[in-house]
C-alpha cells in the first residue's frame, strides 16, 4: 500500500454528507452510520482536523440529524441543491482555505452524493477517503455499487476504526487516551 493512502491528520479533513433526518428515514442502517459519522467528527475534534458538512436543500430537507448537530455544534452546514458537494455555494472555496489535500468522507447516499462528490473531489486532485461504514443508501445493490464505483475511480475504501486508527497513527500520541473511548 502507497504511502498516499494512509490518513494523516495534518493533510485531512472530514466532509459529513447530508447527513439529514429526513433523508435517514429511508437509510436500512442509518442509526449505525450516524453513529460511525459522529465517531470520526470526536476524532477529528480532537485532532484538529476541520470538518465540512453538507446539507441537501435544508429548506425542504432540513438541518443535520440531531446527534451529529450535537457533535459538530456550530459548523457551518454547506446547503446544495446540486449532488455533488462541489456544487454546493461556497464548498469548493472552504474545501481549498482548509490547505488539506486528502479528504475523508461519509454521509449519504453512497450511489448519489458520496460518488459525485467523491469523483468531483478526486478530478480536482484530492485523496478521497470514503468510511464504509459511515455511508450508506436505500438499498444495499446501490450502496454496494456505489462503493464499487469509487474504489474502482481511485478512491481509498476504509471503516470507521480503520480511518481512526490511521489518523491517530501513534498510541503514543497524547491525544490517544481521549480517542480511545471512540474505538471501544
Amino acid at each position: 500500500m502507497s504511502h498516499q493512502n494512509i490518513l494523516n491528520s495534518v493533510d485531512a479533513a472530514l466532509l459529513v454528507v447530508d447527513m439529514q433526518d429526513k433523508l435517514l428515514k429511508a437509510i436500512p442502517d442509518a442509526d449505525r452510520v450516524v453513529d460511525n459519522a459522529v465517531r470520526l467528527v470526536e476524532t477529528a475534534k480532537v485532532l484538529e482536523m476541520p470538518v465540512l458538512v453538507t446539507l441537501q436543500y435544508a429548506d425542504k430537507w432540513g438541518d443535520c440529524t440531531q446527534t451529529l448537530a450535537d457533535a459538530i455544534e456550530h459548523q457551518t452546514r454547506v446547503d446544495k441543491m446540486t449532488f455533488s458537494c462541489m456544487g454546493g455555494h461556497g464548498f469548493p472555496e472552504m474545501l481549498e482555505a482548509t490547505q488539506r489535500r486528502q479528504v475523508v468522507v461519509c454521509g449519504i447516499e453512497a450511489h448519489v452524493c458520496v460518488n459525485q462528490t467523491a469523483h468531483d473531489l478526486l478530478s480536482k486532485g484530492y485523496r478521497v477517503h470514503v468510511v464504509e461504514d459511515a455511508v450508506s443508501s436505500r438499498t444495499a445493490e446501490n450502496k454496494r455499487a456505489g462503493i464499487d464505483k469509487m474504489r474502482a475511480s481511485g478512491c481509498v475504501i476504509s471503516t470507521t476504526e480503520m480511518a481512526i486508527f490511521e489518523l491517530l497513527g501513534d498510541a503514543a500520541r497524547a491525544e490517544f487516551k481521549r480517542i480511545l473511548p471512540l474505538v471501544k
